[in-house]
């Protein structure tokens, strides 16, 4: 059986937040500014932020989220917030660029799943390699044996090579896309088995 994810549509959010409530393993900071790097900070989800728009209501930039070249409604987008920020950790994505500062992405982590999305004039200067690689950190400190990223559509070269970069793997084949996982402990068989 197949669970559908939140970035299928985000009218499935609505079906998903009627479920019942099951009680988030993450400690939350909800005020504290995270530093990833001089230029990268992760502030935590707070409102819906007009820059969001920009990303859900552009169907090329849709095409790499959900597979489809659809766009989100204002009330989806929250929606969608709402129920990552009640099911894992929830943050903008900061980026300073001298007296400049701009919010230019999200990155959700649940126990099941890893998202990230980033401004399209913000990629290639690595900012989703380097906050991945907080959430990689994040989630060995949380005791997590693996991360995952339920899904990275074929098209989406970019990600693919990224993921793969930070030892990522393909582990279940999907429609049009791969689900990735990355191991972060050695589980209990493996390491029997190399005794």
């Amino acid at each position: 059986m197949t669970s559908i994810k939140w970035r299928t549509l985000a009218t499935d959010l609505i079906r998903k937040r009627t479920q019942p409530k099951t009680e988030s393993s993450f400690k939350r900071n909800r005020s504290k500014k995270i530093q990833i790097t001089e230029k990268i900070y992760l502030i935590p989800f707070d409102k819906l932020r007009k820059e969001s728009l920009k990303w859900y209501q552009d169907p090329e930039s849709m095409y790499h989220i959900v597979g489809a070249k659809i766009t989100y409604s204002e009330e989806q987008i929250q929606q969608m917030y709402e129920w990552q920020n009640e099911h894992g950790l929830l943050y903008y994505i900061e980026y300073k660029n001298g007296d400049l500062v701009q919010i230019i992405g999200d990155v959700w982590l649940a126990k099941d799943d890893y998202a990230i999305v980033i401004d399209q004039a913000f990629r290639n200067r690595h900012i989703g390699r380097a906050v991945t690689k907080y959430f990689i950190y994040k989630s060995k400190k949380l005791g997590r044996e693996f991360i995952m990223v339920s899904e990275i559509f074929d098209w989406n070269k970019a990600s693919k090579q990224m993921f793969t970069s930070l030892n990522f793997y393909p582990f279940k084949e999907n429609k049009d896309s791969w689900s990735y996982r990355r191991q972060l402990k050695k589980s209990k068989r493996t390491s029997e088995e190399s005794k």
